[in-house]
């Protein structure tokens, strides 16, 4: 198997030409030899998966988050990423990376989730390309909510923003680091806003202007990219050699 035949087949699903203008989506490290022994899916490349992928004689990694995002003039191998870039390019290792077009695509990411929490009605909101915005089965409070995202996501703590006592039934839905949409889409029709990354003063906007929302943090509501590209290659490629890192995690620990 080669890996334009494989990059080939998931792009048809996920163009490169959905990607946001700042994103840097597709191939950033080519792989010495072409021909494919073993794919690793990760969320982020770290050292931990880089290693991973070296133990399971895999020569491409293709991730949900880039490696490398900006240009640069210098590179050193000292530190991250570009410690990660040398030892991926030292041993063969082929890196390719599908953000935000994953993100934005028909039967991607963020329809992923909607499904995970059972919603239906999705809308897709054209002026915000990741965002959805779909109806729940019935009425939650925001502690049941909570409780459920917690329970279809596998995650222990998530915050929240209790900013009215109305009803959850229609939530907007828009994984990694969306809250900045915040002020944008103040104007439409939901009930709670489900993301990750909540800053300190989002967080007071959302409360001063009625916005319920939940941050169930960036790994957690983007972890499920791999899931989405596992299923696609191995439904294509019989005999392929694909894995799901078990070495994703976040970068903190809550004590």
């Amino acid at each position: 198997m080669r890996v334009e035949e494989v990059i080939g087949y998931l792009e048809a699903y996920f163009p490169l030409s959905l990607q946001e203008g700042w994103d840097n989506s597709g191939l950033q490290v080519s792989p010495k030899d072409n021909s494919i022994k073993g794919i690793l899916l990760a969320l982020d490349i770290t050292d931990s998966t880089l290693n991973e992928a070296i133990e399971l004689d895999c020569n491409l990694i293709i991730a949900h988050h880039p490696l490398i995002f900006s240009s640069t003039k210098k590179i050193f191998n000292d530190f991250y990423p570009f410690n990660v870039v040398y030892k991926a390019i030292e041993n063969g290792i082929g890196i390719y990376a599908f953000h935000t077009n994953l993100d934005i695509a028909e039967g991607g990411l963020n329809d992923y989730l909607c499904d995970l929490l059972n919603l239906s009605d999705v809308q897709i909101i054209q002026e915000h390309k990741p965002l959805r915005i779909g109806v729940l089965k019935r009425d939650y409070t925001i502690d049941e909510f909570a409780a459920f995202v917690k329970e279809r996501l596998k995650i222990d703590t998530v915050k929240v923003v209790k900013a009215s006592d109305r009803p959850i039934r229609k939530v907007a839905v828009c994984s990694g680091s969306c809250m900045d949409l915040l002020n944008d889409i103040k104007a439409l029709d939901f009930d709670l806003f489900l993301s990750g990354d909540l800053k300190h003063h989002i967080a007071i906007f959302a409360k001063e202007t009625g916005i319920n929302v939940i941050d169930a943090t960036h790994f957690h509501t983007e972890k499920f990219s791999k899931n989405i590209l596992f299923k696609l290659l191995k439904d294509r490629f019989e005999g392929l050699r694909v894995f799901i890192s078990e070495r994703d995690e976040l970068p903190w620990k809550y004590l």
